[in-house]
């Protein structure tokens, strides 16, 4: 457990509120114009709703896809957050759901219609276990809830110690917040619970909102198979430490043992500070953010790391040039894709990345680069990666990988897989 953690609170999870006293799902109301407050307003009993969809749609959903897109309904919709019974052209059921208020029109729960609160609670309460078999050792941040992957599309949940942060992609899950809250809270552990704002459509905006237990801590220190690191709740997107990169950063620290290294895109040095810790001789840590090397820094110190025997370099990773190539070179820089229209370019730039740090590798050298473009696949990306790296020498791949196993995604929902990890061996000219 983090140093900072706190004590567990007293109060029942249904019972905690803030704010003079409301509940969390009453906060939300408040702060949306008063349109939303209404669509969002929690269903309540009676005769389960019906929505007719395509024939075309009966196929993706018989297989499994988590999503209907609203273009796949043949009757209008209700309310987001409101259960339904989807049914086929022929009036047969075919699946329940949420309503919701975006492109998707309707997130699928599954084939038999429930009770929603006691379905949060059970698949909450699993994707837990699951997870208990799943992460290395003297690990305390992990993702809880990865969407459709654990059967609820569009809630994401990540952990980081006692503090449990949960984002919604949906509208359709506000009707249900003070459940998701109670299910979060009831975990073992879990002393905190608190919302990430930022999906511009659900949320209107941005930052950390604190939703049940003690006040969240600025910074608080998780571990990561055995290393520490320093995490800001309420600073980003990623509160100072990518989680998906866990078992990628555990193998280039197992490639970096008596080599020079340099990291690419470093943020706060996860990797940087796997491969000190391993043994590389030297690591070079570069990225542009001054707060984020700061916090690299502060990351080789909690780990007994001297910061004076390697390099911090605040500087754009597309232009910073090394005096001479290392052993190890990791790549791994921020989305390249906003769109359809910027697809071509995306694979230009990993194209043109993967040259300059296959430069930057030496002969045997090994180059750890990554993606987390969800637009692009794994064969598209990989393409563009070796097309780069044919202009700097002969290559072969040792390894390639995308999401760890406490991101699973859904057999047919490609729409879920995003990241990219792979391990290429340069070859002697």
């Amino acid at each position: 457990m983090p140093r900072t953690a706190r004590a567990a609170s007293k109060t029942p999870p249904s019972a905690h509120r803030s704010r003079g006293g409301k509940s969390a799902v009453a906060e939300c109301r408040e702060s949306m114009p008063p349109i939303m407050a209404v669509v969002l307003a929690k269903p309540m009993g009676g005769c389960m709703k019906r929505l007719a969809i395509t024939a075309d749609t009966v196929g993706p959903i018989a297989r499994g896809h988590p999503w209907v897109y609203r273009d796949g309904l043949t009757s209008e919709s209700w309310p987001a957050g409101t259960p339904v019974q989807l049914r086929d052209p022929r009036n047969r059921p075919v699946a329940f759901g949420l309503t919701d208020d975006g492109p998707v029109a309707v997130r699928i729960l599954g084939r038999h219609p429930e009770d929603v609160p006691k379905l949060i609670r059970r698949r909450v309460h699993t994707a837990a276990q699951r997870r208990a078999r799943l992460i290395p050792s003297q690990t305390t941040a992990w993702r809880v809830v990865n969407g459709a992957g654990d059967g609820l599309p569009g809630v994401v949940v990540d952990r980081y110690g006692p503090l449990a942060v949960l984002r919604l992609y949906g509208a359709c899950w506000i009707a249900y917040l003070d459940d998701l809250v109670e299910a979060l809270h009831g975990l073992s552990g879990v002393t905190i619970v608190a919302r990430r704002l930022g999906v511009r459509r659900v949320d209107g905006d941005s930052g950390l909102d604190h939703l049940a237990g003690p006040a969240i801590p600025d910074t608080l220190v998780v571990e990561e198979a055995g290393l520490r690191f320093l995490v800001r709740p309420a600073v980003g997107q990623k509160t100072g430490l990518f989680i998906d990169q866990r078992e990628h950063r555990m193998r280039v620290g197992r490639c970096a043992s008596g080599t020079e290294v340099i990291n690419l895109f470093a943020y706060t040095g996860g990797f940087s500070v796997h491969a000190a810790a391993a043994g590389a001789s030297r690591v070079t840590t570069v990225d542009i953010a001054p707060d984020a090397v700061a916090d690299a820094k502060e990351n080789f110190r909690l780990n007994g790391i001297p910061v004076d025997r390697h390099v911090f370099a605040v500087a754009d990773a597309f232009a910073w040039k090394p005096h001479h190539p290392a052993g190890l070179v990791v790549c791994d820089p921020p989305n390249l894709s906003t769109g359809r229209k910027s697809d071509q370019r995306a694979r230009s730039a990993y194209r043109d990345l993967a040259t300059e740090a296959g430069r930057m590798t030496a002969e045997d050298g090994i180059l750890a680069t990554a993606s987390c473009t969800a637009r692009l696949s794994m064969e598209r990306w990989t393409e563009s990666v070796a097309e780069g790296l044919r202009k700097c020498g002969r290559w072969s791949w040792l390894w390639r990988a995308g999401e760890p196993p406490d991101h699973p995604v859904a057999q047919a929902h490609p729409e879920g897989r995003y990241l990219k990890f792979a391990l290429a061996a340069r070859l002697p000219s």
